[in-house]
Protein backbone atom coordinates (compact mmCIF):
# COMPACT_ATOMS: atom_id res chain seq x y z
CA UNK A 1 0.00 0.00 0.00
CA UNK A 2 2.65 2.72 1.21
CA UNK A 3 4.45 2.13 -2.09
CA UNK A 4 1.23 2.16 -4.18
CA UNK A 5 -0.61 4.82 -2.78
CA UNK A 6 -0.02 8.40 -4.25
CA UNK A 7 -2.16 12.34 -3.13
CA UNK A 8 -4.52 13.47 -5.80
CA UNK A 9 -3.43 16.86 -6.56
CA UNK A 10 -5.91 18.70 -7.92
CA UNK A 11 -4.21 21.62 -8.32
CA UNK A 12 -1.79 19.44 -11.08
CA UNK A 13 -4.78 17.76 -12.51
CA UNK A 14 -7.44 20.21 -13.18
CA UNK A 15 -5.82 23.31 -13.40
CA UNK A 16 -7.45 24.94 -17.04
CA UNK A 17 -9.30 21.82 -17.78
CA UNK A 18 -12.49 20.89 -19.36
CA UNK A 19 -14.57 18.68 -16.73
CA UNK A 20 -17.37 16.42 -17.06
CA UNK A 21 -18.80 14.62 -13.55
CA UNK A 22 -21.14 12.04 -14.44
CA UNK A 23 -23.41 10.59 -11.54
CA UNK A 24 -25.57 7.72 -10.91
CA UNK A 25 -29.12 9.77 -10.80
CA UNK A 26 -31.53 8.44 -13.10
CA UNK A 27 -31.52 12.39 -14.78
CA UNK A 28 -28.73 11.32 -16.62
CA UNK A 29 -31.17 9.71 -19.47
CA UNK A 30 -32.95 13.20 -19.64
CA UNK A 31 -31.01 13.78 -23.00
CA UNK A 32 -29.00 12.75 -25.59
CA UNK A 33 -25.68 14.42 -24.30
CA UNK A 34 -23.09 11.02 -24.75
CA UNK A 35 -21.35 13.69 -27.27
CA UNK A 36 -21.08 16.10 -25.29
CA UNK A 37 -19.95 14.90 -22.24
CA UNK A 38 -17.18 13.12 -24.44
CA UNK A 39 -16.10 16.10 -25.60
CA UNK A 40 -14.47 17.45 -21.77
CA UNK A 41 -10.98 16.77 -21.72
CA UNK A 42 -12.01 14.84 -18.14
CA UNK A 43 -14.61 12.75 -17.55
CA UNK A 44 -14.87 11.62 -13.97
CA UNK A 45 -17.34 8.64 -13.27
CA UNK A 46 -18.16 7.58 -9.72
CA UNK A 47 -18.30 3.78 -8.16
CA UNK A 48 -20.34 1.49 -10.43
CA UNK A 49 -20.50 3.99 -13.05
CA UNK A 50 -17.78 1.85 -14.95
CA UNK A 51 -18.81 -1.85 -13.63
CA UNK A 52 -22.46 -0.33 -15.73
CA UNK A 53 -21.50 0.95 -18.82
CA UNK A 54 -23.06 -0.11 -21.96
CA UNK A 55 -22.16 0.91 -25.37
CA UNK A 56 -25.92 0.82 -26.28
CA UNK A 57 -26.51 3.58 -23.34
CA UNK A 58 -23.66 5.81 -24.46
CA UNK A 59 -25.58 8.34 -26.31
CA UNK A 60 -26.27 9.40 -23.19
CA UNK A 61 -23.80 8.67 -20.88
CA UNK A 62 -20.73 8.86 -23.45
CA UNK A 63 -17.71 6.50 -23.50
CA UNK A 64 -15.06 8.82 -22.18
CA UNK A 65 -13.21 7.63 -18.86
CA UNK A 66 -10.47 10.02 -17.40
CA UNK A 67 -10.43 9.28 -13.94
CA UNK A 68 -13.21 7.19 -11.12
CA UNK A 69 -14.09 7.65 -7.50
CA UNK A 70 -14.80 5.30 -5.74
CA UNK A 71 -15.08 4.77 -1.97
CA UNK A 72 -13.40 1.25 -2.22
CA UNK A 73 -16.03 -0.89 -0.67
CA UNK A 74 -16.55 -3.67 -2.70
CA UNK A 75 -19.63 -5.96 -1.19
CA UNK A 76 -22.71 -6.27 -2.06
CA UNK A 77 -24.31 -3.67 -0.56
CA UNK A 78 -22.18 -0.85 -0.51
CA UNK A 79 -22.58 1.76 -3.27
CA UNK A 80 -19.08 0.89 -4.69
CA UNK A 81 -18.92 -1.94 -5.74
CA UNK A 82 -15.95 -4.41 -7.54
CA UNK A 83 -12.58 -3.37 -8.52
CA UNK A 84 -11.41 -4.76 -11.95
CA UNK A 85 -7.91 -3.60 -12.75
CA UNK A 86 -8.09 -4.76 -16.08
CA UNK A 87 -11.76 -3.64 -17.12
CA UNK A 88 -10.97 -0.42 -15.81
CA UNK A 89 -7.84 0.47 -17.72
CA UNK A 90 -9.61 -1.09 -20.87
CA UNK A 91 -12.73 1.66 -20.51
CA UNK A 92 -9.00 4.51 -20.40
CA UNK A 93 -9.70 4.87 -16.49
CA UNK A 94 -6.23 6.78 -15.97
CA UNK A 95 -6.44 7.38 -11.72
CA UNK A 96 -9.05 5.43 -9.06
CA UNK A 97 -9.74 7.83 -6.46
CA UNK A 98 -10.51 6.99 -3.19
CA UNK A 99 -11.40 10.59 -1.21
CA UNK A 100 -11.17 9.47 2.24
CA UNK A 101 -7.83 10.47 3.38
CA UNK A 102 -9.05 10.48 7.38
CA UNK A 103 -8.35 7.48 9.42
CA UNK A 104 -11.20 5.39 8.38
CA UNK A 105 -10.36 6.30 5.16
CA UNK A 106 -6.88 5.19 5.12
CA UNK A 107 -8.14 1.72 6.96
CA UNK A 108 -10.27 1.07 4.03
CA UNK A 109 -7.99 1.71 1.37
CA UNK A 110 -4.94 -0.47 3.45
CA UNK A 111 -8.06 -3.61 3.12
CA UNK A 112 -8.27 -2.99 -0.65
CA UNK A 113 -4.77 -3.55 -0.68
CA UNK A 114 -4.73 -7.01 1.50
CA UNK A 115 -7.67 -7.95 -0.95
CA UNK A 116 -5.68 -7.36 -4.20
CA UNK A 117 -2.19 -7.80 -3.26
CA UNK A 118 -1.21 -5.79 -6.29
CA UNK A 119 1.54 -2.80 -7.01
CA UNK A 120 -1.10 -0.89 -8.03
CA UNK A 121 -1.52 2.95 -8.48
CA UNK A 122 -4.45 4.52 -6.62
CA UNK A 123 -5.11 7.75 -4.93
CA UNK A 124 -6.52 9.31 -1.76
CA UNK A 125 -7.47 13.06 -1.54
CA UNK A 126 -4.83 15.80 0.50
CA UNK A 127 -5.80 15.50 4.41
CA UNK A 128 -6.55 19.34 4.12
CA UNK A 129 -9.03 18.81 1.44
CA UNK A 130 -11.23 16.54 3.24
CA UNK A 131 -10.75 18.06 6.17
CA UNK A 132 -12.22 21.02 4.87
CA UNK A 133 -15.01 19.03 2.95
CA UNK A 134 -16.00 17.54 6.46
CA UNK A 135 -15.95 20.49 8.26
CA UNK A 136 -18.14 22.40 5.25
CA UNK A 137 -20.51 19.49 5.99
CA UNK A 138 -20.55 19.78 9.92
CA UNK A 139 -18.41 16.69 10.29
CA UNK A 140 -21.30 14.03 8.15
CA UNK A 141 -18.85 11.75 5.35
CA UNK A 142 -19.38 13.34 2.30
CA UNK A 143 -20.90 11.03 -0.60
CA UNK A 144 -18.01 10.16 -3.50
CA UNK A 145 -20.36 11.76 -5.47
CA UNK A 146 -20.23 14.90 -3.63
CA UNK A 147 -16.47 14.48 -3.36
CA UNK A 148 -15.63 14.54 -6.98
CA UNK A 149 -18.22 17.97 -7.40
CA UNK A 150 -16.20 19.37 -3.86
CA UNK A 151 -12.83 19.21 -5.36
CA UNK A 152 -13.17 20.18 -8.57
CA UNK A 153 -15.12 23.25 -7.84
CA UNK A 154 -12.21 24.02 -5.37
CA UNK A 155 -9.79 24.05 -8.22
CA UNK A 156 -8.81 26.36 -10.89
CA UNK A 157 -10.84 24.47 -13.85
CA UNK A 158 -11.34 25.75 -17.45
CA UNK A 159 -15.55 24.54 -17.53
CA UNK A 160 -17.37 21.77 -15.54
CA UNK A 161 -20.51 20.08 -16.39
CA UNK A 162 -22.20 18.04 -14.23
CA UNK A 163 -24.82 15.57 -14.80
CA UNK A 164 -26.88 12.18 -13.26
CA UNK A 165 -26.90 14.61 -9.52
CA UNK A 166 -30.38 15.43 -8.13
CA UNK A 167 -28.58 15.25 -4.22
CA UNK A 168 -31.14 11.92 -3.59
CA UNK A 169 -34.01 13.75 -5.05
CA UNK A 170 -34.40 11.17 -7.98
CA UNK A 171 -33.86 7.29 -8.13
CA UNK A 172 -30.66 6.02 -9.03
CA UNK A 173 -30.10 5.13 -12.86
CA UNK A 174 -31.93 0.92 -13.22
CA UNK A 175 -28.82 -1.26 -12.20
CA UNK A 176 -26.96 0.88 -10.05
CA UNK A 177 -28.20 0.31 -6.25
CA UNK A 178 -32.14 -1.32 -7.41
CA UNK A 179 -32.65 -1.56 -3.69
CA UNK A 180 -32.91 1.92 -2.93
CA UNK A 181 -34.46 3.01 -6.49
CA UNK A 182 -37.35 3.74 -4.24
CA UNK A 183 -36.52 7.42 -2.48
CA UNK A 184 -38.11 6.97 0.54
CA UNK A 185 -36.30 3.46 0.60
CA UNK A 186 -32.93 5.34 0.22
CA UNK A 187 -33.60 7.91 2.73
CA UNK A 188 -34.33 5.95 5.52
CA UNK A 189 -31.16 3.88 4.41
CA UNK A 190 -29.57 7.07 4.37
CA UNK A 191 -30.89 7.47 8.30
CA UNK A 192 -29.75 4.84 9.54
CA UNK A 193 -26.40 4.63 8.67
CA UNK A 194 -25.95 8.36 9.69
CA UNK A 195 -22.93 9.44 7.76
CA UNK A 196 -23.36 10.82 5.23
CA UNK A 197 -26.46 14.27 4.79
CA UNK A 198 -27.17 14.71 0.83
CA UNK A 199 -29.44 17.96 2.09
CA UNK A 200 -26.45 19.07 3.83
CA UNK A 201 -24.55 18.09 0.59
CA UNK A 202 -26.98 20.19 -1.27
CA UNK A 203 -26.86 23.69 0.62
CA UNK A 204 -22.89 23.48 0.22
CA UNK A 205 -22.94 22.54 -3.14
CA UNK A 206 -24.89 26.10 -3.82
CA UNK A 207 -23.02 27.89 -1.73
CA UNK A 208 -20.14 26.35 -4.25
CA UNK A 209 -21.31 27.66 -6.98
CA UNK A 210 -22.29 31.27 -5.77
CA UNK A 211 -18.70 31.62 -4.55
CA UNK A 212 -16.79 30.06 -7.47
CA UNK A 213 -14.90 32.62 -9.65
CA UNK A 214 -15.75 30.05 -12.93
CA UNK A 215 -18.85 30.95 -14.48
CA UNK A 216 -18.22 28.37 -17.00
CA UNK A 217 -20.30 25.95 -15.41
CA UNK A 218 -22.82 23.82 -17.10
CA UNK A 219 -25.61 22.05 -14.94
CA UNK A 220 -28.20 19.05 -17.00
CA UNK A 221 -31.59 20.79 -16.81
CA UNK A 222 -32.79 18.29 -13.74
CA UNK A 223 -29.69 19.86 -11.40
CA UNK A 224 -30.37 23.33 -13.17
CA UNK A 225 -34.43 23.39 -11.89
CA UNK A 226 -33.38 22.30 -8.46
CA UNK A 227 -31.12 25.15 -7.73
CA UNK A 228 -33.65 27.62 -9.24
Amino acid sequence: MLLSIRVFSIKKNFKNKRIAIVGAADSVFDEKNGDFIDSYDIVIRINKAALLWDKEKSDYLGSKFTYLYHSFYENSYSGGGPINFGEFEDLGVQKIIHPNSDFKGLRTHLNFYKRHLKLKKTYVFPPVLYKKITKDLVGFQPTVGFSAIYSVLNSDFKELYLTGFTFFKSPYVPGYRDEFRDKKANEEHIKKQGIHHPDKEFEVFKMLLQRSKNRRIILDSRLQKLIE
